[in-house]
């Protein structure tokens, strides 16, 4: 019985350490790039070891995710190779670790069920919170504090970071709503405090992310239950903006410190109707324009890593563009594009699946929610710059695992 136990207890672990790594994409700066680097390499080898009898079982990952690896692997190495560029055969060795890390989370949630899931994902935004918390009172010159019009940071997720724990974790709580309603507190504070997180970054490309996810667990609902099961859930949802609201003047109120408290609930209430979506972005659009017209002459080998970019300040740097898969096919070639479009295969393809068999197990709404989150993260990459950093693709090769294994099924 202790060694069942023991079992159990360890992948539940190393699933909570990645977490909190993928979470804390700051950390980096505190502990340099290569210290964060060889925290993931020791959770790694802790998983292979722990693991080792089934890799030898020859439990093979699943090969649209190893492809999809492979291809884009290749079309950098070959552009490295093409321009003689030892930057890009650099991030080309970074995208291969990169997948090795994926099939240690695969073989990792292979025993995790969604319930484990949600809990352990309740941990990373927990310790996240508390960042927000020791970094307000225990180092209040670090990171960005703010009012209204500016962005948060905490020591361990600055603004642009603090935002994807939010987004990309959201979805497997609205999940434990549906599948957990006597839980309706827990995680009904848990989504609220996904939603502040966005909110505080001010990150525009978490807002369109937000919305999409909200959407698609709208589309989940109706596809389940129809709108009697949305009416149902309605009856819960109304404790997130509560507690959304009571976050926000608490933060606020640790900023303000003594202000009036109608100026500090009037200031709650701006910051969380009062976004930054609607104020464009002529840069970025900028970037995109000028990628299309750089891609063609980059083809079929790609021009290596951030060649398609612009110097949007004359300053003679050219800004990558924000968008990864015009930043892959301009980089690194048509297999380059490839394989990043085949992660936007294997997001779809488990929701597919689900939908194909009329699936309504517990597990298979924790599937659709993992799925949804790889293709929300899929979606935030039209928005951001390609990168090869394991706090970005933390989150797609947790939910990508979680959707493709074959995981237990929870009571």
């Amino acid at each position: 019985m202790q060694s069942n136990q023991n079992n159990e207890k360890w992948p539940i672990a190393l699933l909570t350490v990645s977490l909190v790594l993928m979470a804390s994409g700051s950390l980096r700066d505190l502990v340099t790039p290569v210290g964060y680097w060889g925290a993931w390499g020791l959770w790694a080898v802790m998983v292979f070891i722990l693991k080792q009898r089934d890799i030898r079982s020859n439990f093979l990952p699943p090969l649209w995710i190893v492809g999809a690896y492979g291809l884009l692997w290749l079309g950098m190495s070959i552009a490295a190779f093409v321009n003689k560029d030892l930057t890009t055969a650099y991030q080309s060795a970074k995208v291969a670790v990169i997948a090795v890390m994926f099939v240690a989370m695969w073989h990792l949630v292979r025993y995790v069920d969604g319930h484990r899931l949600v809990e352990v994902t309740g941990w990373a935004v927990v310790v996240i919170l508390f960042s927000l918390v020791f970094s307000r009172f225990l180092f209040p010159l670090s990171g960005n504090s703010f009012l209204i019009g500016h962005r948060e940071s905490s020591l361990l997720a600055s603004y642009g970071v603090l935002w994807k724990v939010g987004a990309f974790f959201l979805p497997i709580f609205l999940a434990d709503l549906v599948v957990s309603p006597r839980l309706w507190l827990r995680n009904g504070f848990m989504i609220a405090a996904c939603l502040f997180l966005v909110l505080i970054d001010g990150s525009r490309t978490g807002l369109l992310v937000l919305l999409a996810v909200g959407l698609g667990f709208l589309a989940v609902l109706v596809q389940r239950g129809g709108w009697p099961l949305v009416v149902r859930m309605a009856r819960w949802l109304w404790v997130i903006p509560v507690v959304l609201f009571v976050m926000q003047v608490i933060d606020i109120w640790a900023h303000a410190g003594s202000s009036h408290p109608m100026k500090i609930i009037e200031a709650a209430w701006l910051r969380t109707v009062d976004t930054r979506l609607w104020n464009g972005d002529t840069a970025r659009l900028r970037l995109i324009v000028d990628a299309l017209h750089q891609i063609l002459p980059c083809q079929p080998f790609g021009c290596g890593f951030k060649a398609t970019g612009t110097d949007i300040f004359g300053k003679g740097e050219l800004m990558p563009v924000h968008n990864a898969y015009l930043a892959a096919f301009g980089d690194f070639g048509i297999l380059g594009l490839t394989g990043m479009l085949g992660f936007l295969m294997a997001a779809v393809l488990p929701i597919w699946r689900v939908l194909r068999q009329g699936d309504r197990s517990a597990q298979s709404l924790f599937v659709v929610a993992a799925s949804g989150s790889a293709l929300a993260y899929g979606m935030a990459l039209m928005f951001n710059t390609f990168t090869t950093e394991m706090s970005e693709w933390g989150y797609l090769i947790l939910m990508l695992a979680f959707a493709w294994a074959p995981a237990k099924n929870p009571g």
